[in-house]
């Protein structure tokens, strides 16, 4: 029913509705007070029934006076008596006795019923208060309930966008990290391509200077050699003249001739253990540190001697190549190594610092045939036999 609805108001507030009913269980209650009043009052007779009592007389017989006709009343259904006996006189002084009991035990059963009557509406009207306490009760109890809801949906609320904040910060913070990351990444490897590029160019400009000057080198030998021809040739021609100038002078002047002779032969021959051990063709000769064709003369002296400090493992020969490093080794004057220089790689970096050891472990240098050390001495140095 409508009455009994428990609803709220949008704003979540209890309408008047459990007021209306409280109102009703009040009616109601009262009502079931008045109706079990008037019952118990209409059931109970006006007044009592007549108590009749005879008297007899010695010798006398008295005939019972009629009953007074009584106001008509509605009594309650009762099962009638067998039809008694004609009474006697002293059945109807029982009669009578029983009679006034009855109509007390009525009377008692009046008031007791009246008194349940009372006990009822007080019963209901308690149970009315009681009713109504418990729907105040229920009404704050749902209230405070109310409040608690939209205080915890409220906090939750709070709660929610806070998680959403920091979510949306977290995520900020790690997009920020990952992009600086990714910067310094990039800028790492920028810096390393560069100093690749620096490096290679720094390869390339000594490979270009170390080239640069071995041609210098091979230009100032020959022009040393153009120089000595020239001059052997003024030599020669100042001895001609000589001759044709003086007789007297021919003695010195032939002495002059076999020492120049001499200086030159000397020469030729350090030449010739320089570019032996070199490995450059001389005459018939050509020599490698590691082997070769001619002979066993003081190229083998200087393979056997730099060959066990060179520490490299070798791979498998593939194809024709044959890398090969080249070093320009300058000595003192008792053949003790003073510098090493790469003047052309064989490729591998390895190979090249691993001969460049084995140089550097020999030392003193084997001596030359002519018992003089040169300047230096050009090693190259090749990968395989």
């Amino acid at each position: 029913m409508a009455w009994f609805d428990r609803s709220t108001d949008p704003e979540g507030q209890p309408d008047g509705r459990d007021d209306r009913r409280g109102l009703i269980l009040s009616l109601a209650a009262h009502g079931l007070l008045v109706l079990l009043m008037v019952v118990g009052f209409s059931s109970a007779p006006d007044n009592p029934g007549p108590v009749q009592v005879e008297l007899w007389a010695k010798g006398t017989v008295a005939e019972a006076a009629p009953p007074q006709e009584q106001e008509e009343q509605t009594p309650p259904p009762v099962e009638e008596p067998p039809t008694p006996e004609p009474p006697t006189p002293d059945d109807n002084a029982q009669k009578a006795a029983e009679a006034q009991a009855e109509a007390v035990r009525q009377a008692a059963a009046q008031q007791a019923q009246l008194a349940e009557a009372q006990a009822r509406a007080e019963a209901a009207a308690k149970a009315q208060a009681d009713a109504e306490i418990a729907l105040a009760k229920e009404r704050k109890a749902r209230e405070e309930a109310e409040r608690l809801a939209q205080e915890q949906a409220a906090k939750a609320k709070a709660e929610q966008e806070a998680a959403a904040k920091a979510a949306k910060e977290k995520a900020a913070k790690e997009a920020a990290d990952k992009a600086a990351k990714e910067k310094a990444a990039q800028e790492a490897a920028d810096k390393a391509a560069a100093e690749q590029a620096a490096a290679e160019k720094a390869a390339a400009d000594k490979a270009a200077k170390d080239k640069a000057a071995k041609e210098k080198a091979a230009q100032e030998k020959a022009a040393a050699e153009k120089a000595a021809a020239e001059q052997a040739a003024k030599d020669k021609a100042a001895k001609a003249a000589a001759d044709k100038a003086a007789a007297d002078k021919a003695a010195k002047e032939k002495a002059a001739k076999e020492a120049a002779a001499k200086r030159e032969a000397l020469k030729a021959a350090m030449r010739g253990d320089v570019s032996e051990a070199a490995g450059i063709p001389s005459g018939n000769a050509d020599r490698n540190q590691r082997g070769g064709g001619g002979n066993d003369g003081y190229a083998a002296q200087v393979r056997a001697c730099v060959q066990p400090g060179v520490i490299y493992n070798v791979p498998p020969r593939s194809g024709s190549g044959n890398p090969t490093a080249s070093f320009r080794t300058r000595l003192s004057s008792n053949g003790a190594v003073q510098d090493v220089n790469l003047t052309s790689t064989s490729g591998d970096p390895r190979f090249d610092a691993a001969v460049r050891k084995g140089i550097l472990a020999c030392s003193p240098f084997p001596k030359p045939p002519s018992g003089r050390y040169p300047s230096y001495i050009d090693v190259d140095y090749r990968m395989y036999d």
